[in-house]
Formats: structure tokens, sequence, C-alpha cells
């Protein structure tokens, strides 16, 4: 396991931008996350964990502390229970599931991002096929924690602020052939959303009212800022069109809420994680 020095983040987000984070480790297993944990605590550093690096905006200045890409993405099928690292891609979780004619992820096609991250936003309501999970504390012991102690709620779970290292999943067996249907899905959501520069949803829907909706209403669907842009294929997702930086995502975040707030009367709540300097 090594720990880097230094490191551009933006090559790791999916909206390309991003400073350099003062260390920065990949991990492969939990035995190495423990190794980098320790080292944290020694130095007495601020840290960050991410997967994919899709939801996220990293800071223009980067991060001071060490940042840490998980990628434990161990999976394991025992009848229909799959145990899997939550640095495994979902995608490659569903389309797998599929495969073995496991249903219940179906709806999940499409999405990027790991499973991790996934779980901790409850992404699609994917808590309810949530089993049971395993947690790290900082001292190194890992905690199993089963459904009826997991709260989740509209993209949001009590897992936040924790380490996930494994999530579990209860499927179920069947005769179908899922793989088209999971595909077949993929296809729909590449249609109807941009992937390329994006990190996802920006803000998250309200009680009454679809952020997209109300975002385009507002006349902001194509509104740019720098080289950060409002999409014109969904008018709640935000694309690096070019050389945008952070400043320019939240200077555009910031125009789109206040002209939403000024038509509605709404105030759009962010769901992109921003990664502060520290």
């Amino acid at each position: 396991m090594k720990i880097e020095k230094d490191v551009s983040l933006a090559q790791f987000s999916t909206l390309r931008v991003g400073g350099a984070a003062d260390f920065f480790a990949r991990v492969r297993n939990i035995d190495e996350l423990k190794d980098v944990l320790k080292f944290v605590e020694e130095k007495k550093l601020h840290f960050f964990i991410f997967g994919g690096g899709s939801n996220l905006l990293f800071s223009d200045a980067g991060f001071r502390g060490v940042v840490i890409k998980n990628e434990i993405q161990n999976v394991d099928f025992t009848k229909n229970i799959v145990r899997v690292g939550s640095g495994a891609l979902l995608a490659a979780l569903v389309m797998e599931s599929a495969r073995r004619s496991l249903a219940g992820l179906e709806s999940f096609a499409g999405i990027p991002g790991t499973v991790g991250g996934a779980v901790v936003g409850n992404a699609n309501a994917i808590g309810e096929k949530v089993s049971r999970v395993k947690l790290l504390s900082m001292d190194g012991e890992e905690i199993t924690v089963v459904c009826g102690d997991l709260e989740f709620s509209y993209r949001d779970s009590n897992l936040r602020g924790k380490i996930l290292v494994e999530a579990e999943f209860e499927l179920e067996k069947t005769h179908q052939d899922l793989t088209e249907q999971v595909a077949h899905l993929a296809r729909e959501k590449a249609t109807k959303h941009p992937f390329d520069g994006t990190a996802g949803s920006w803000f998250k829907n309200t009680a009454d009212n679809k952020a997209w909706e109300l975002i385009e209403k507002a006349g902001c669907r194509g509104l740019k800022v720098g080289g950060a842009q409002v999409s014109e294929k969904h008018a709640n997702f935000f694309q690096n069109s070019g050389e945008a930086t952070a400043a320019d995502f939240l200077t555009l975040e910031k125009i789109v809420v206040e002209k939403v707030q000024e038509n509605f009367g709404v105030r759009l709540e962010q769901e992109v994680v921003v990664v502060c300097e520290r």
C-alpha cells in the first residue's frame, strides 16, 4: 500500500475538477484501509474516502489531509445472498446479479458510482434492498450492522460519516433472463441523462416538485458560468463543457438556487457532496 503526495484530484472526479491532495492512497482491501487509517491517526490528519468519483465536487484548493480512493471490490455470491465491497461499481454488481438470475437490483441499472456511495446516499431507495453492512472504526474494528439498525431516508442514511466497507443484499432467485432487462434500462437512462463531465443529479427533488422541472421553468437550462453549464439534456445535471473549475460550478449553483427561489419560493437542496480544502 502506497501513500502518494500532491496528487491532482481532478483525474478521479467525473466532473474533472479539483486541486491536489496533500496525501493520496488507493485501498484494495480492508487491511490496506486499516493501514491508511493508522497513518491518519498518527499524523492527526483530516481524511476523505470516495469511490467512483461521481456525486462529488473537489475544491480547486485541493485537500489538506489524506484522500483515500476505495477500491475494495470483493464480490461473493452464496445462493441468493451477495456480499460486495463498497468500492465495487454498482453497474457491475447489477449486471452480474442479472447474469445469475438473481432479481432485486434491476432498477439500479445505469446508475454510475460505487455500491458504497449508493448505499450511504440511498440512491433510488437502494437501502430497501440492504440486509446488513460492515463498517470499520478508526481503531480498526470491523462492525456488522443489520437492517433493523439501518435508517434510510430520501437520498440519505445513518451511514453518513461512517466508514462502510461491505454491503449485503438478499436477492430472489428467478428463472427469468434478466440481462436484457438490465441492459435496456441502462440504455434508457443513457438517452435521458448526460454522463460525460457530470456528477449526476446536482439537487435533491423537493417534496412536491422535481428539481429539473423547477430549474427548467426558471429558465436555467443551458445556463453557463465559465466552463460549467446546466445540461441541455437534463436540467438537474451540471456539466463541465471545457475548462471548468470548482468555483464555476459553485457560482452556477448559487445562480440556479436564487432563480428557482425567486420564481417559486422553493430553495433547492444540494445533493452533490462538496469536498472542501479543510
